[in-house]
């Protein structure tokens, strides 16, 4: 099983156009979800973390200071055409969920089947801004 989570994660796309300090977070995020057999809750921490690179992905494409709300950073990505209207809607879905995970009333834990495809779209995300920035320089 563990064989088929490194698969699973290593699926998911990373740009080489992506800063290496938010590829890191997405390799953070990876290997919290391949380990989240050992411990449940791995899986919450790894989507927070890939949302965390989303944000930060946005903060660094929009050239926005750590004042701008990621909330504000979504709109503007929006409105600059870097996020279609699906995306700018599933990021703001997972602008939620960060913020429930920041603010827990438990310790949330998420099955595989929860975890992967958040993982996975937030890796998509990542790519997407990455790649619209390159072909923008």
């Amino acid at each position: 099983m563990p064989d088929h989570l490194f698969a699973v994660a290593a699926s998911w796309p990373v740009s080489e156009h992506t800063p290496p300090e938010i590829r890191e977070q997405l390799r953070v995020s990876r290997d919290l979800f391949t380990h989240c057999l050992l411990v449940w809750e791995f899986s919450v921490v790894g989507v927070a973390w890939s949302l965390m690179a989303v944000e930060s992905t946005l903060r660094w494409v929009l050239g926005a200071g750590d004042s701008v709300s990621f909330k504000t950073l979504i709109t503007r990505a929006h409105q600059d055409g870097l996020l279609t209207d699906e995306l700018a809607e599933v990021v703001h879905v997972g602008r939620e969920l960060r913020n429930g995970f920041s603010h827990p009333k438990n310790q949330p834990a998420w099955m595989l089947g929860m975890a992967a495809p958040a993982l996975q779209r937030s890796h998509e995300v990542v790519f997407h801004v990455s790649e619209i920035a390159a072909s923008r320089r």
